[in-house]
């Protein structure tokens, strides 16, 4: 009995982590989201709080929360995955005030009636643009790590999730990637062995992950500041560089909004990452303390912890 409660403790302490930290992390960058480097860099050296700015305010998080959040609500109240559920939840978002919401993701859910629909829009856009392989999924794929101890269940959830909104396969790619990422922290497994396990046949997803396994801050930087900022490949691979260079979730974090760029997203997967390594309580009071709706989040933790099989 003890061994089941301290094995239920932990792993509510990483699943807390993970989500609180995703959010923190999110509030953080997003004042800096499309700021340069130097300008990140700058910001990030001179002592970054948790302030507000650039029309967010203090502990206010983006869309990469929000959808999070909707996600793991539906998770705790339906299982893994009820596809029309999550839909119904994204589109209610989409429709509302959905600050920061990305153009991808808007474009497959303020006209969709219904999860089938939304992919649907999603794959006509893919088709007329071919440009859909943005980071709108990995940055909300974390709860379904967090609920399910499969990784077969968690790899077609990741997919399937990341096919309402993004028809690239790279997108669900990376989400299952993110998704595997998670699963090893859990177990003690390597997280950048598990992430490319998944981005086997997407080029762009496997040439990121090996500059993050090879310690190519350099590349990571080009690819934070260039064309490719918020691709899924660039911020997952900014997300797992963090996991495995820095010693503390501060650490990390700041690390990834001092490239600049998707500052945001990047820190919102860096942060989904190293909470769930080192649990809650390394993320600083002073940045979870303004936090928007942290008992929110925390009962949504609770709700996966509970449903996790």
């Amino acid at each position: 009995m003890a061994g089941g409660s301290s094995q239920g403790s932990e792993r509510r302490r990483r699943t807390e982590g993970c989500l609180i930290g995703l959010a923190v992390g999110d509030a953080l960058g997003a004042p800096l989201e499309a700021a340069s480097a130097r300008e990140a860099r700058v910001t990030v050296e001179h002592g970054l709080e948790m302030s507000g700015g650039a029309g967010w305010a203090p502990g206010e998080w983006t869309d990469d929360t929000a959808m999070a959040i909707a996600l793991a609500e539906s998770i705790a109240a339906h299982g893994l995955l009820d596809e029309d559920d999550v839909a119904a939840r994204y589109i209610e978002w989409a429709n509302g005030e959905a600050k920061g919401i990305g153009a991808t993701t808007r474009s497959a859910l303020t006209a969709a009636v219904g999860a089938d629909d939304a992919r649907s829009r999603a794959r006509a856009l893919h088709e007329q643009t071919g440009m859909t392989a943005g980071n709108g999924t990995v940055m909300r794929a974390a709860p379904i790590a967090l609920a399910c101890s499969s990784s077969a269940e968690t790899t077609r959830a990741a997919r399937q999730d990341a096919s309402l909104t993004h028809a690239d396969p790279a997108a669900g790619a990376a989400s299952a990637a993110l998704c595997a990422a998670i699963q090893a922290i859990f177990i003690g497994d390597d997280p950048l062995d598990a992430a490319a396990a998944e981005v086997n046949g997407h080029p762009q997803l496997t040439h990121a992950l090996r500059s993050a396994r090879e310690d190519n801050e350099p590349a990571l930087a080009a690819l934070a500041a260039g064309p490719e900022a918020a691709t899924c490949w660039t911020t997952l691979a900014i997300g797992l560089f963090a996991l495995e260079t820095a010693d503390s979730y501060a650490h990390g974090v700041l690390w990834a909004i001092g490239l600049g760029g998707d500052t945001d997203t990047n820190a919102a997967v860096a942060g989904a990452l190293l909470g769930c390594r080192h649990g809650r309580a390394s993320v600083p009071g002073e940045w979870l303390e303004p936090l928007w709706e942290r008992e929110r989040i925390e009962r949504a933790a609770q709700g996966l912890v509970d449903r996790r099989v």
